[in-house]
């Protein structure tokens, strides 16, 4: 398996206690070669693993547990009651299918960042070594974002105003994405650098990212939006062809499909681009 990935090396030590160190240059069009190179080089291993992890579970719960689809006429309390009359009634699949597919990530995460090719095997190895401190980095860097993005909006909707409280919830969604991506290196700093302490991982990814935030945001959002376009121009165009050849059970069948197989390309290419980006900055030692 080929990993076109090769660790950054440090910057040299600053010459004198006043000098500081020079942080390469945010590339995003580098970034997205890397990525891309790095998706096609390994995607006979990529698409093993993300049809174990990803693919296989996601249509096996749409398949017995979709998701209620909203109908005509309905409320959004109606809807609301009916999302969690679903959500009570199949919680455990959920929560299986998320846990299973998060492992995938972090498996996908070693063969993509790690420099030493390591096989599948050893990369379930050091995702399963690494999960624990991940799992308490993510959980405390979600809550962090949240509490910074929702404080602010709790507090002006307190004053009963609805325009003033609009305008916060959308400010307060930008606040918390801008900190979500902020913590975006958490992974590739407890994987690829062996940091196992999550409180120094969010902290690791956090000032890696001080001066690139808001354009890796932006890049995310970019690829974000692209995949969502694509992939539902192809859902579309290959379910209107199989609805004709096999009817609408077929073409609901084909369409959940696509949708999965899209889902995990996405996420894989967030990885490569997570890993791509925290190499650029620096990698491990950044």
């Amino acid at each position: 398996m080929s990993n076109p990935f090769q660790p950054t090396p440090p910057p040299p030590p600053p010459t004198s206690p006043g000098e500081r160190r020079a942080r390469p240059r945010f590339d995003t069009m580098k970034i997205w070669d890397e990525a891309s190179a790095a998706l096609l080089a390994n995607r006979d291993v990529l698409l093993a693993v993300l049809g174990v992890f990803s693919v296989l579970p996601n249509f096996a719960l749409q398949m017995l547990a979709p998701v209620p689809e909203p109908g005509s006429g309905q409320s959004p309390e109606q809807l609301l009651t009916k999302l969690g009359t679903y959500f009570d009634a199949n919680w455990l699949p959920l929560a299986a299918v998320v846990a299973v597919q998060f492992f995938g990530m972090l498996v996908t995460l070693a063969l993509l960042g790690d420099p030493q090719r390591p096989t599948v095997g050893e990369a379930m190895r050091s995702a399963a070594r690494g999960t624990p401190s991940f799992l308490a980095a993510l959980v405390g860097g979600m809550a962090l974002a949240f509490l910074t993005g929702l404080i602010p909006v709790i507090l002006i909707g307190l004053s009963g105003s609805l325009a003033l409280t609009q305008v916060a919830a959308v400010i307060g969604t930008v606040v918390i994405l801008y900190m979500l991506v902020r913590f975006a290196f958490t992974g590739p700093a407890v994987l690829l650098g062996g940091e196992r302490n999550p409180v120094y991982a969010l902290r690791r990814s956090y000032f890696a990212t001080k001066s690139i935030g808001w354009q890796l945001l932006m890049f995310i959002l970019l690829i974000f939006i692209a995949f969502r376009i694509v992939g539902w121009l192809i859902t579309v165009a290959v379910v209107l062809l199989t609805t004709l050849i096999a009817g609408a059970a077929g073409g609901a069948l084909v369409g959940a499909l696509i949708a999965c197989f899209v889902q995990a390309a996405l996420a894989a290419t967030f990885v490569a681009v997570i890993v791509a980006s925290y190499r650029q900055v620096g990698g491990p030692t950044g």
